[in-house]
């Protein structure tokens, strides 16, 4: 009698730790699919390479004058992929879903690298007396110029609408779209030139670069490439507001997203 209870514990205490062991495991699954379902990944998170230019722009929405190009007078190079360019890395995304995963709300956090290139006859700097960005015209006989650069760094937060033909981000075509804010982390004009056998070195951190970034942007592709373009609403330099045209940054190039 005494054995046939303890035999009928056994069997009941095993058959309840094999319940409990049951329902943690589909806990667990439970868990690891709501986890799973709850990601929906855009094209934000990614790295971009792109050929970087300038707009000047004059008016309002209204009447308004728009030529391509940097001021002429700045000698700013605008037109060559190889010496003015940009690079993105956005590690952080977030997408929220709003008609399934065919639309959806991204934003997250992204660096964005502007270089630009001064040709070998013009040195930038700042006319205190109007407080804007104007160009010393230099010789390409006395000075033999090595480097002639400026760069922006700019940490980024984007508000996109992205639209997809299919589930996955990794799959099918997408557009993605929206306004992307900026705030200027660092910032450096830099020149360096040989004369008389001696090189020369100039370089300033604190060149009047808008400190604020709000760029329209627009990338279309398929599957976890995109063509990328993106367009300053803010102009680039930080000017005194005159008669003269701002000029306001742009950009086009590929985007590679980070999707699975």
């Amino acid at each position: 009698m005494k054995t046939s209870r303890l035999t009928f514990l056994i069997i009941a205490s095993l058959i309840h730790s094999h319940a409990m062991a049951s329902n943690w495991m589909n806990a667990q699954s439970d868990s690891t699919q709501t986890k799973s379902k709850s990601e929906s990944e855009g094209y934000w998170g990614g790295i971009s390479l792109s050929a970087a230019s300038m707009a000047q722009f004059q008016g309002n929405l209204e009447n308004y004058d728009a030529t391509w190009g940097a001021r002429p007078d700045l000698g700013m190079v605008t037109d060559n992929a190889l010496t003015s360019w940009r690079m993105e890395l956005n590690p952080f995304e977030y997408r929220q879903r709003i008609l399934g995963e065919f639309v959806g709300f991204t934003t997250g956090l992204g660096f964005d690298w502007w270089h630009f290139g001064v040709d070998n006859e013009h040195i930038l700097q700042l006319d205190e007396s109007t407080e804007m960005v104007t160009a010393q015209a230099v010789s390409s006989d006395s000075l033999n110029m090595q480097k002639n650069q400026l760069n922006a760094v700019y940490l980024r937060l984007p508000l996109l609408v992205s639209l997809r033909t299919a589930r996955s981000g990794s799959k099918g075509l997408h557009v993605e779209a929206g306004l992307v804010g900026g705030y200027l982390l660092g910032r450096s004009y830099e020149y360096e030139y040989k004369m008389n056998g001696s090189t020369s070195n100039f370089k300033e951190d604190n060149f009047p670069i808008n400190p604020l970034q709000i760029n329209a942007r627009i990338g279309v592709g398929f599957k976890n490439v995109s063509l990328l373009g993106e367009a300053s609403l803010l102009p680039f330099f930080d000017e005194v507001q005159t008669d003269a045209p701002t000029m306001h940054s742009f950009s086009l190039g590929l985007q590679f997203a980070f999707n699975d």
